[in-house]
């Protein structure tokens, strides 16, 4: 009895001390708030000090506005410092239970910080070697840049390897080894300046699944506003997000001729451009609404086809989103001796449809 009670205390001890940990581990997440969403997170980084990357950043609550100062509401985000102690320990993960002699095999994994100083080294080296009259193929300049590989592994696969010549390197050197001294969050914020110099654009990469559910919980939040209820499903195809609308009360979000759902949708596409720049495009659609608007489309398509022909002159549809628009192209492309073409600009853009050789 008195063994098992032991064991049982060296159990709790164990527990309790693992329960430390994890509370010492928590609170580095932290919760901020601000008049927006944006505000919250430059509040947490200014007080953190941190810079951005640094920081993993989770939206709790997005502001309320509230209606005549009641039920307003700030933004709230959950900030986790990302430090180096989390990327070692997450190699150190990488490799557990790896027999040794696969793990000698393999490179030694580099920190943050050194893999950014080393890239640092190629992209200078490359530059000197341009310097000298050479070139350097952009697709692979395009490889160094996206970082998927080591940069000197790189250059080996393309036979490059000469880039990285003692001659090259001792130039470079000089140059890499004045910028360690310096604080290594400069060298990583000022690194794009760096790579500019090569006039390679790299399309950012973003988490499709936290995009995603940014957009769908802003969706989420109009819909509240409005004091409808209504479940929301998404899917994505790549840079297209798809969010399904079923609810009871269709009409008050599709509006007369769609034009809440419109301005629904615009406000969605908005809200993406504002934070991924022109990277996602966003597609809503209510009950079964979009189905029912193509076949009302195709109709209408139709008859105005009929119309061009018969009066011998152009016609023009109301304002329709791109997916409208595309129904209307799709059916007159598909009728001899018509043509189709967009005019205006968003959200008023619309299609005229003419004869054929009118428009040339």
């Amino acid at each position: 009895m008195m063994l098992k009670k032991s064991v049982r205390q060296k159990s709790d001890g164990h527990r309790k001390k693992h329960r430390k940990r994890n509370r010492k581990t928590r609170r580095e997440k932290m919760k901020f708030t601000g008049a927006s969403v944006e505000e919250a997170i430059q509040n947490g980084l200014v007080e953190l000090n941190i810079p951005r990357k640094k920081a993993h950043i989770t939206v709790v609550a997005r502001e309320k506005k509230g209606f005549l100062g009641f039920g307003k509401k700030p933004a709230i985000v959950d900030i986790d410092v990302i430090n180096e102690t989390t990327v070692v320990k997450a190699n150190q993960k990488a490799v557990r239970g790896v027999p040794s002699e696969i793990n000698d095999l393999n490179e030694p994994v580099k920190s943050v910080s050194e893999a950014t100083i080393d890239l640092g080294k190629v992209v200078a080296a490359v530059k000197e070697f341009e310097k000298s009259g050479q070139t350097l193929d952009d697709d692979i300049k395009a490889q160094i840049l996206k970082n998927e590989k080591e940069a000197t592994t790189i250059l080996e696969e393309t036979g490059r390897i000469e880039i990285l010549s003692e001659d090259l390197l001792t130039t470079t050197d000089a140059t890499t080894s004045a910028k360690e001294d310096v604080n290594q969050e400069v060298i990583s914020e000022n690194q794009a300046d760096n790579f500019a110099d090569l006039d390679i654009k790299i399309e950012p990469q973003y988490d499709i699944e936290q995009v995603v559910s940014e957009v769908t919980a802003y969706v989420q939040e109009i819909l509240d506003d409005m004091d409808v209820e209504a479940r929301i499903d998404t899917s994505h195809n790549r840079r297209t997000i798809n969010i399904q609308v079923d609810t009871n009360e269709p009409g008050r979000v599709i509006g007369y001729h769609g034009k809440v759902l419109k301005a629904l949708q615009l406000l969605a596409q908005n809200f993406l451009y504002n934070r991924y720049e022109r990277n996602f495009y966003i597609t809503i659609n209510v009950n079964d609404y979009v189905e029912h608007r193509a076949e009302v489309l195709q109709g209408y398509a139709q008859k105005l086809a009929e119309r061009v022909l018969a009066e011998q002159e152009a016609y023009h549809t109301d304002p329709m989103s791109s997916s409208e628009r595309k129904i209307i192209h799709r059916i007159i492309s598909k009728m001899d001796g018509l043509t189709s073409y967009s005019e205006g600009s968003e959200p008023n853009r619309y299609v005229v449809v003419d004869i054929e050789g009118n428009h040339d």
